[in-house]
């Protein structure tokens, strides 16, 4: 499968962000952070991309995705702790929260969410319990994973922290 070839299903209309929002905020999905706190998530974001990179390298695409995504989430949360002093564990309500807030313009809010939808359509992959399973249970999806696919994700964690760090 092809990260190119996902539908999204994500919320995509003005109104359906907007209840998507509503929804996270009454589920207690944004966590007040600390002033200054963003640097954190900031140093983090950089470190998973690094390391996707260097996943690379090693023609590993499946980590290369892996700390790619981990690295445009935490880039994203250094970008809502930063503006509106909150973060989010919850991968979906974290790409809410920065098209809702108009952080990011849909260009960039359409292609992330093709891959938040990889992840937890295409693999069954719920970011963020679910990295241990792989070692534990038969996961067969992540052979199809290609080259292409890695060096997309990257190229778009690379342009995303570009992109946050300009706004920091």
């Amino acid at each position: 499968m092809k990260i190119g070839d996902i539908k999204p299903k994500t919320p995509a209309t003005d109104e359906s962000i907007k209840n998507s929002f509503a929804s996270c905020d009454s589920r207690k999905k944004f966590v007040a952070d600390v002033a200054g706190h963003y640097k954190q998530h900031l140093k983090k974001a950089k470190h998973d991309f690094s390391r996707g990179e260097e996943e690379f390298k090693e023609l590993c695409w499946d980590w290369t995705i892996i700390k790619a995504y981990y690295s445009i989430h935490h880039a994203g949360n250094a970008l809502l702790s930063k503006q509106k002093g909150v973060f989010s564990k919850d991968h979906s309500c974290l790409i809410i929260a920065l098209k809702y807030w108009g952080i990011i313009d849909q260009a960039f809010f359409d292609r992330i969410i093709k891959i938040y939808e990889h992840f937890s359509d295409a693999l069954s992959f719920d970011i963020a319990f679910q990295l241990r399973k792989i070692g534990q249970y038969s996961v067969d999806e992540w052979e199809n994973l290609t080259k292409e696919d890695a060096e997309l994700i990257l190229n778009l964690a690379r342009e995303f922290l570009r992109f946050v760090e300009s706004r920091l």
